[in-house]
């Protein structure tokens, strides 16, 4: 046996103190080791600011390779160097690293502090992985079976190793248990703070999507497990079923994607297609992590050691909110880790500013076009506005033209009919200036004022004109001029204002005839138009049911009519259904074919008889006249034209009063 012995080198150091309490004690009055201080330092008035520090080093490593039994302590002496047949420390310590990372950890050996920092991948397999298979866990807990179960280790059934193995087994084999254990273990939360640089964007944001990628999908445990069902093999039926029964949402809401097929972070030479699609994949990012053992954890709630159903239901219902709160919260901060990375990404903002570079140059594009449409449609709205005033101008010039020569030729018609007064009062009484009468002209001055006004009414200003030149012109008026009157002209006048008057009245009465004629002529029409339209003769059901319906619906009612045609049709059930017009024709009809009503002479009857054709005398026209003024118009109209009539021997009623319209047509034509 060879012995080793470790010397243990101390080196003196001064211990740094306050300087009220550095001292100076005797050496020879002092119990115990002397303390010498080597220097002072001046202490901060402020407390020293307090900082967190990350262990790492060779050094660290190497402690825990041996608290973790990885290592054992003499690893890195020169002992184990020698017998390893090493001269290099360094290169010794690498290889033995090698070594040992293929070895398993013991878990007999380990303290229970050390057994809790183990996850249960680790307890069943060193380095068996988070997402490894169900075959894989399997092989990996019947290896630990044999080498921690108590028959092999002869600890008894309530080893805690053998219990930790087993416990670790039955909840990475239940794809419930392990997608709520695979949830908590080993996670970092934590996202880039808002603001980074665009140089540090890709190293902040991608390990970050990378961490997060693990609650994917196409990453879940029940999912992976029921592929593994579906792929077959026996042994799995209970598994399959407990799946099948408790986790329909997880498989109900798989994803498309799959881990080799979902949108990489890229860098800044990806396409921007493929960005897109990188931020719509975690835009509809729908997380699997299952927070059920921590919201366990955290209410302080177990569901198993509950005394009633009443307290279990209600700490499911417990447990079940804070899933739910914590799910939220979860959802929240990927979203917030999307829009952060969203803000952040040089690649998105390049093309916000292309898209607002194209938005800028369309907009001005836009404008530009806009101010020449605009400033086409000012030429133009200039243009037109130029030829509407141009217009308007030649309009209103026209329209001042016109009434210049209205009021021109009125001035002229005034001065010609001043004239013709004038000289027709000289020649009159130049020709009589004794008596006051022309033999053979008028037969007193009123009638021959009424023919003078009546040629100013009817004639131009240069017939006028032309009867004042006949009777001597505008000298014979004039007290300068000698010029005679011609008092024979006065017979033309008088011929003139005869042939006046009867071709107003020939005139008048053929407007008049003419009118009455297009009337008849639209009422002949008419008639045989609704003979065209005659319908079907009318049988006798018909008729007994419009008299039925004239009975029943008695003249005041609304829509009258409207119900006796429809009363009618639906008694009579007919091919061709009446109309309203129909019914009201048939009426109208039955009732004139009836007798007249009692009372009615031959006297009457001869009254209102048709024209006799003879032209109407003087005397006729006399009579007319006194029977209108001795019948006032306030009489009843009929019994008025009766009684004219009466007083016009030879004439009907019906000839008295279209002679009366025909004089009062004549009448209102002069004038106009």
């Amino acid at each position: 046996t060879t012995c080793v012995r470790h010397k243990t080198h101390f080196h003196s150091i001064g211990t740094v103190m306050p300087p009220e309490q550095s001292k100076v004690e005797d050496p020879m009055t002092t119990e115990g080791p002397v303390i010498t201080p080597v220097a002072t330092l001046d202490w901060p008035s402020t407390p020293l600011a307090t900082s967190t520090i990350q262990c790492a080093g060779r050094s660290y490593l190497a402690y825990e390779s041996r608290a973790l039994n990885l290592r054992t302590f003499l690893h890195s002496s020169s002992f184990y160097q020698q017998a390893n047949g090493s001269s290099n420390a360094n290169d010794a310590a690498d290889n033995e690293d090698d070594a040992e990372k293929k070895k398993e950890y013991d878990l007999l050996t380990m303290s229970d502090r050390k057994l809790k920092k183990l996850s249960y991948y680790q307890v069943l397999q060193r380095g068996l992985p988070m997402h490894a298979s169900s075959d894989d866990i399997r092989k990996a807990y019947h290896k630990a079976c044999l080498k921690y179960h108590p028959d092999k280790t002869g600890r008894g059934e309530e080893d805690e190793v053998f219990l930790l193995v087993k416990a670790a087994f039955d909840t990475l084999s239940d794809p419930i248990k392990r997608r709520s254990y695979d949830s908590t273990v080993d996670f970092d939360e934590s996202i880039p703070k808002e603001g980074i640089d665009e140089a540090d964007f890709y190293k902040e944001y991608g390990p970050c999507f990378e961490r997060n990628l693990r609650f994917a999908s196409f990453n879940d445990p029940a999912r992976q497990t029921a592929k593994e069902e579906s792929g077959g093999g026996g042994g799995k039926k209970k598994n399959k079923r407990k799946s099948g029964m408790k986790n329909n949402r997880s498989s109900n809401n798989l994803s498309g994607h799959t881990k080799e097929s979902c949108p990489k972070f890229g860098d800044d030479e990806t396409p921007l297609d493929q960005v897109h699609a990188f931020y719509e994949f975690w835009v509809n990012f729908d997380s699997w992590r299952d927070f059920t053992l921590k919201a366990t954890s955290e209410t302080d709630h177990d569901v198993e050691a509950a005394d009633s159903r009443d307290e279990k239901r209600w700490m499911k219902q417990e447990i079940d909110r804070k899933i739910k709160k914590m799910k939220k919260e979860e959802m929240a901060r990927i979203n917030l880790m999307v829009e952060r990375a969203m803000a952040t990404d040089p690649r998105l903002k390049r093309e916000k500013r292309r898209e607002a570079a194209e938005k800028a140059k369309a907009a001005e594009e836009k404008r530009i076009a806009e101010e020449a449409a605009a400033e086409k449609e000012r030429i133009e709205r200039e243009a037109r506005e130029a030829a509407e005033k141009k217009e308007a101008e030649a309009a209103a010039n026209k329209k001042a033209n016109d009434k210049k020569a209205k009021e021109q030729q009125k001035k002229q018609l005034r001065k010609a009919k001043q004239l013709f007064r004038k000289i027709t009062m000289v020649a009159y009484k130049a020709a009589c200036p004794n008596d006051g009468s022309t033999e053979n002209v008028w037969d007193d001055l009123e009638q021959m004022n009424d023919d003078i006004e009546l040629l100013c009414d009817k004639l131009s200003a240069i017939e006028l004109n032309s009867l004042s030149d006949a009777l001597g012109g505008s000298g014979a008026v004039e007290e300068e001029d000698s010029t005679p009157v011609c008092v024979g002209a006065l017979v033309d006048v008088r011929q003139c204002a005869v042939e006046t008057a009867a071709g107003a009245e020939r005139q008048s009465l053929l407007a008049i005839k003419q009118r009455n004629e297009a009337r008849k002529e639209a009422a002949d029409k008419e008639r045989e138009q609704k003979q065209a339209k005659a319908s079907a003769p009318w049988t006798k059901d018909e008729l007994g049911a419009l008299a039925k319906a004239v009975k029943k619906y008695p003249a005041g009612g609304s829509n009258r009519w409207e119900a006796i045609a429809l009363f009618v049709n639906n008694l009579c059930k007919q091919a061709e259904p009446r109309s309203k017009e129909e019914c009201i024709e048939k009426y109208n009809s039955i009732a004139a074919s009836a007798a007249p009503p009692s009372g009615s002479t031959d006297k009457d009857t001869a009254a209102d008889g048709e024209d006799s054709g003879a032209p109407w005398t003087e005397e006729q026209d006399s009579l007319l006249q006194e029977m209108l003024r001795k019948y006032p118009a306030d009489m009843d109209k009929n019994e008025r034209w009766k009684s004219i009539a009466k007083g016009v021997p030879g004439r009907s009623k019906k000839e008295c009063v279209d002679r009366f319209k025909a004089i009062r047509e004549a009448v209102k034509q002069g004038k106009n």
